[in-house]
């Protein structure tokens, strides 16, 4: 099965997603990006500094290459697994690119998005869509606590420059998210993630990924 862990940034997803690779046996994941990647890095780079004219070229190039990396990653994977049984984790799955721009754009003169959703009509593969989804929830205070906890340097140098920015992307993430998983059929579980350690999401994710399991059969 393809399960999706998603949510706003600094959500716990990248943990979340180790550790049921981890807990799930011949299971793998798939990372939305390297820490190391160099175009992302710049063109992430060049969204926190409010570059000009980057930010559909930015969306669109997100959208393309993570389609490339989910259909490589499973053609690998069903090599020596059965889909059925075995899982692969998504760190954040493409579609919710489309919140991202959402908020991104929302910024611009309304044209810029609306040419934006007829690009992603075209470009979106909703084969790439996972059969099951996890969101994390969390607050605005646990946003921000948790950005600066993780101490990613171009999210922290630019963070007061960007507030604005986070808060409206926080504000609509989740609601957007459900708008679009109820678009495409994918079933999910919302798991508040305020206040709670990582071992206690992780009970949580494998039983609303068990439970699924179960109500499948």
């Amino acid at each position: 099965m393809i399960i999706g862990i998603s949510g706003m940034i600094s959500s716990g997803k990248s943990t979340l997603v180790k550790k049921l690779s981890d807990y799930y046996p011949n299971s793998i994941f798939i990372e939305e990006f390297s820490e190391n990647d160099p175009v992302f890095n710049t063109f992430l780079k060049w969204c926190y500094e409010k570059q000009p004219n980057t930010d559909i070229a930015f969306q669109s190039f997100l959208v393309e290459s993570l389609t490339d990396s989910f259909y490589k990653h499973k053609k690998e994977f069903l090599k020596n697994h059965n889909i059925q049984d075995d899982h692969i984790f998504l760190d954040r799955f493409i579609l919710e690119h489309y919140i991202f721009a959402k908020a991104t754009l929302s910024q611009k003169n309304k044209k810029y998005f609306e040419a934006f959703e007829k690009l992603f009509v075209h470009i979106y593969d909703s084969k790439c869509n996972p059969d099951f989804a996890l969101f994390l929830d969390i607050s605005w205070q646990t946003f921000k606590q948790r950005i600066f906890q993780r101490g990613r340097k171009v999210e922290i140098d630019n963070f007061y420059a960007n507030e604005e920015y986070f808060k409206y992307l926080n504000n609509i993430y989740k609601s957007t998210f459900v708008d679009l998983l109820s678009k495409y059929n994918i079933p999910y579980v919302i798991i508040d993630s305020n206040n709670k350690s990582h071992s206690s999401v992780l009970s949580e994710a494998i039983a609303a990924i068990e439970n699924h399991l179960t109500n499948k059969k």
